[in-house]
């Protein structure tokens, strides 16, 4: 499969920097899936069905790229639709995967991880393969955005909008539309852990919320903000330790 998929992603223009990025991302991604699917206990071939997720899970950035030279889905397409079109509208899911019994999971999967609110799912084994792939995905999405680098981190502006601010307060996601800032967009990945579902991967979290947090261009909320968000990481983490001993 990953023969297949580094096969596929050659069809794109490898020296942009955003097509590698999503590349090595997608790697990533489902290493942590592979993971963290093992730690959950998941069954052998849901293991295997969450690696193949978090490999695909990203697959119409590449597309969306090419055509738009942008990652911004608002200003262009939603990557995770794009994904399923090209997936299973297209046919390109046969490329990586044979198992068509997987198909209907790893549809909905892939199209709701990057959804700001989830449908109602009632079938278990598909909800826990959609928490696994959102929650191994803001994983990395974090640890990429601690990466400094100009791509990201290219503005001054450390303003923290209020609407930003009052989503942090009430542990909710920041929604991307009230992001006007630099810093906005950092305290998006801050919110990120106020929808990790499982708290084995918030464990994970924290360790890259702490690197990130070391190089932000702070102001005055963002001691409120940091505290507000590791009180939130380390009672989950205290409880989930606690129940396991």
């Amino acid at each position: 499969m990953i023969d297949e998929f580094t096969k596929y992603v050659s069809n794109y223009d490898l020296n942009n920097i955003k097509i590698k990025m999503k590349y090595n991302h997608s790697m990533r991604v489902m290493k942590l899936a592979n993971k963290y699917a093992k730690l959950l206990g998941f069954n052998k071939e849901d293991v295997e069905l969450a690696t193949t997720i978090g490999l695909l899970h990203d697959i119409g950035r590449f597309e969306q790229v090419r055509v738009y030279d942008s990652f911004v889905d608002k200003d262009t397409v939603d990557h995770a639709d794009l994904s399923v079109l090209q997936l299973f509208r297209k046919g390109e899911i046969k490329l990586f995967c044979d198992k068509e019994e997987w198909y209907p999971i790893i549809e909905v999967a892939i199209k709701y991880h990057n959804k700001f609110e989830l449908p109602e799912i009632t079938d278990e084994r598909i909800l826990k393969h959609v928490k696994l792939i959102k929650d191994v995905d803001k994983l990395d999405i974090l640890f990429l955005y601690g990466i400094p680098n100009e791509y990201y981190f290219n503005s001054s502006d450390d303003e923290i909008s209020l609407e930003v601010m009052d989503a942090i307060r009430k542990h909710q996601l920041v929604n991307r539309v009230f992001c006007k800032t630099i810093n906005d967009r950092v305290c998006t990945q801050y919110a990120f852990a106020f929808e990790i579902y499982n708290d084995v991967c918030l464990k994970e979290y924290k360790k890259n919320y702490l690197v990130y947090n070391e190089i932000v261009n702070k102001n005055h909320l963002f001691d409120e903000v940091n505290q507000i968000v590791l009180n939130y990481i380390n009672e989950r983490i205290d409880n989930y330790d606690g129940n396991r001993n």
